[in-house]
């Protein structure tokens, strides 16, 4: 897949160890935000782009007003 022209990253994907994966994460506010303003951009690499949006999605609804002004 590689010499393909597919990413390292997504070319793994195709390996037995592949698998589904859940986590808890913790982090202060200021941390998710500052994941957000770099991985929402649109030259992120798609799958943080989709993780970015999680998190801004399930921040947005706990702390709207400072969430706000973090992802400014």
């Amino acid at each position: 897949m590689i010499e393909d022209g597919v990413a390292p990253e997504q070319a793994r994907m195709i390996l037995p160890l592949n698998t589904m994966t859940q986590w808890y994460w913790s982090g202060s506010l200021a941390a998710f935000a500052r994941v957000c303003n770099l991985r929402l951009d649109p030259h992120a690499q798609e799958e943080a782009r989709e993780v970015a949006d999680h998190i801004d999605k399930h921040m947005r609804g706990i702390f709207p007003v400072s969430w706000r002004e973090l992802v400014k």
